[in-house]
């Protein structure tokens, strides 16, 4: 056979035989069917293991395995339980609105214990606060590392909503972000459209410093410059508060012995308190007839606990107001000093002033400083009318 016929032989010999049966070519490990995937734990296995990490505390780790066994299960009690186990670990991370969803689907699928219930009740009732408390001390840290950082444009947002959620929280903070958030709002410069949610801004830090008029006079502004502004209903609101507060008075009733009643005591007393402080803080009432601001507060950094170095006093309403200011490497000489606002008159008395030294690191030198810091103040505070 010639060689030509020989070759076209053998290729078509060969397409035959690719084109053959299956069951004719050899199978290769490609063409053998996938295995199923199987689980790494059994139901009882993921239960065990998650009980056994929820027992020591290991929150984060034993809700994987009670989320795992959720896909598996199908007894709705079963599913209830495991709700309601899912919502304590949560709870113990911290995740607190999850926390709240997983115990309402455990109560809400009608097969939970009647124990199990009353404890995701008791728990319901509770976890709307401490998330609250959970989210302003979030955003109070934040506002704090934004203003280490001088950050004082991107931290006043997150400290305003932060004492809108508690109010508390002003106590803890000894740094002087407040002045400096004033100052910041006071000379910044922004478009039309943001100048009155700047303004509002600048009304409620001056309002937690104090300085009641002020707010009211910088909320006057966003209702006559920007009536039909956004914020405009929130200003209204705090002045009609404001003004009615200052405005109220008692309805007036005939005394059952005019005389005695309607004679004039010297120097009646109108207002008196005493005041003691240890920590940076600040106290303030603004009553009818009287107003007074005591402040404690630092203006370095690193400065230990329980000390301060600027002690503040601000007495009187309006145009008459006046503030004292005492610093720490001065001391305070005059123990006792007068305020007279029309016909209020403020008597102050420090009964204790505490000074001590204090080493503190300099941030812009090198090495320890040495410094005088106040330690305590107590003061006795009388407020009368002529």
């Amino acid at each position: 056979m010639p060689k030509g016929k020989r070759l076209a032989l053998a290729v078509a010999f060969a397409c035959l035989w690719a084109s053959g049966p299956a069951p004719l070519r050899a199978a290769s490990p490609g063409n053998l069917p996938p295995k199923p995937l199987t689980a790494p734990y059994e139901l009882a296995a993921l239960l065990t293991r998650g009980e056994e990490l929820f027992q020591n505390n290991n929150f984060r780790e034993a809700v994987i395995f009670y989320y795992e066994a959720l896909t598996m299960v199908t007894d709705p009690a079963m599913k209830a339980k495991l709700h309601f186990r899912i919502g304590e670990c949560l709870e113990g991370v911290r995740r607190f609105e999850f926390a709240t969803y997983h115990y309402k689907l455990a109560i809400n699928s009608g097969r939970l214990t009647e124990v199990l219930v009353s404890r995701a009740a008791m728990k319901l009732k509770h976890l709307p606060k401490m998330a609250q408390h959970e989210e302003a001390l979030r955003l109070f840290n934040k506002a704090m590392a934004a203003y280490r950082q001088r950050d004082v444009r991107g931290c006043i947002d997150d400290y305003l909503k932060s004492l809108q959620l508690e109010p508390s929280l002003m106590a803890q903070d000894n740094s002087n972000l407040l002045d400096d958030a004033i100052q910041y709002l006071t000379y910044v410069s922004e478009s039309k459209e943001k100048e009155p949610e700047r303004l509002l801004k600048l009304a409620t830090l001056m309002e937690l410093r104090g300085d009641t008029e002020k707010a009211i006079e910088t909320l006057k502004q966003i209702l006559i410059i920007y009536p039909s502004s956004s914020v405009a209903g929130e200003a209204e609101e705090k002045v009609a508060f404001y003004t009615q507060k200052r405005s109220s008075y008692l309805e007036v009733r005939r005394p059952k012995d005019a005389v005695s009643e309607v004679r004039e005591r010297a120097n009646p007393v109108l207002h008196q308190t005493r005041l003691d402080f240890a920590d940076p803080g600040a106290v303030s009432k603004d009553l009818t007839e009287c107003a007074y601001t005591f402040k404690a507060a630092n203006e370095s950094a690193n400065i230990p606990e329980h000390r301060f170095e600027v002690f503040t006093v601000i007495l009187g309403k309006g145009e008459n107001q006046r503030e004292f200011s005492y610093r720490s490497d001065e001391g305070i000489t005059e123990r006792k000093l007068t305020h007279e606002d029309g016909d209020v008159v403020y008597t102050v008395e420090f009964t204790e002033v505490n000074l001590t030294t204090a080493y503190i690191q300099d941030i812009y030198g090198e090495g320890v400083r040495s410094t005088q810091l106040f330690s305590g103040i107590k003061l006795n505070l009388t407020v009368t009318r002529k």
